[in-house]
């Protein structure tokens, strides 16, 4: 897997609040570039909706038997 390394330079006094507030935007980041992959994989699709729907649904009970929901 490729890393991509951000250096970022941060005062001293303001460590932890950088660290914290960088954590929180990386996240929001990560999210983001996941749903653009996950569509830019979807639109090459060869499912019917219908297809999809029923993929999704068994997705849906696998992950909840996963965490004990189920």
């Amino acid at each position: 897997m490729a890393e991509l390394v951000i250096k970022v330079d941060v005062p001293d006094k303001l460590e932890s609040e950088y660290k914290s507030a960088l954590r929180k935007v990386v996240d929001k980041f990560m999210e983001e570039v996941d749903f653009s992959l996950a569509n830019e994989i979807l639109s090459k699709s060869k499912l019917t909706e219908q297809q999809a729907k029923e993929l999704a649904e068994e997705v849906k009970e696998a992950v909840a038997k996963r965490h004990g929901v189920m």
